[in-house]
């Protein structure tokens, strides 16, 4: 995966994550293990109001990456 230097800050956070989802998974972890592996991380070094706004977002766009 190429990441574009002239992308949005959100968007790099989505490429970085895809990125570290995809070698994590080339590694052996499944995508659920390496989801929760870096979730695990973000969610110890976040403070606590920036973990209320990850959840408020759970909330809001979980639905578009479940898979029926």
């Amino acid at each position: 995966m190429q990441i574009k230097k002239s992308s949005s800050a959100s968007e790099l956070i989505v490429e970085v994550f895809a990125l570290a989802v995809s070698d994590l998974m080339a590694l052996g972890l499944s995508k659920e293990q390496a989801v929760l592996g870096l979730l695990s991380q973000a969610a110890v070094q976040a403070d606590p109001t920036a973990m209320m706004h990850a959840a408020a977002l759970h909330d809001k766009y979980h639905k578009d990456f479940v898979i029926n």
